[in-house]
């Protein structure tokens, strides 16, 4: 049973626990991050966009499997539209992700949340983690894990979000 719950997901964490503490139709928690550039964004300062919020680790191979298809079918697909990629870095340093960027080439903003502080408000355990949040900063879909088909479809929720969006 356990390798079933594992398969498609990076746990990382003694706490077998898979608990989401948000769920759809949940105002997303406030937080800041930093961001690895520099600055800082502020959650709430997103409303009116529609947000995917990703949360991630850098050795979590489904992680990997996620983030590189970020630039193309998220970026890309959403370019010029009220859409905002946040993706966090759970659990490890500026120096780790430095590394991880690096290897991957991967170049599109990315928070830090060193001490699981910001993931802690939205769950457990379990990378990759990702909220879709409406223009009113609402979950509106949410996933846990990696797959195919529930990526998909949480983006084909965004695109539904954004053709609701009057520009």
């Amino acid at each position: 049973m356990l390798s079933v719950l594992l398969a498609g997901a990076c746990i990382g964490e003694d706490d077998q626990s898979f608990e989401s503490r948000v769920q759809a139709g949940d105002i997303a928690p406030d937080f800041a991050v930093e961001m690895y550039d520099g600055g800082e964004i502020r959650l709430s300062e997103l409303r009116g966009n529609v947000v995917l919020l990703v949360f991630f680790a850098s050795w979590c191979p489904e992680c990997r499997m996620e983030l590189a298809l970020l630039p193309t079918e998220v970026l890309d697909r959403f370019a010029g539209r009220k859409f905002v990629l946040l993706a966090v870095s759970r659990g490890e340093s500026r120096e780790q992700l430095a590394v991880f960027r690096e290897e991957s080439g991967l170049g599109f903003p990315m928070g830090l949340d060193p001490d699981g502080s910001v993931y802690g408000l939205y769950a457990t355990q379990t990378v990759p983690r990702n909220y879709l949040l409406d223009c009113e900063g609402r979950v509106a879909a949410l996933s846990e894990g990696y797959d195919a088909t529930g990526f998909g479809e949480i983006l084909n929720r965004a695109g539904a979000l954004l053709s609701e969006i009057v520009e």
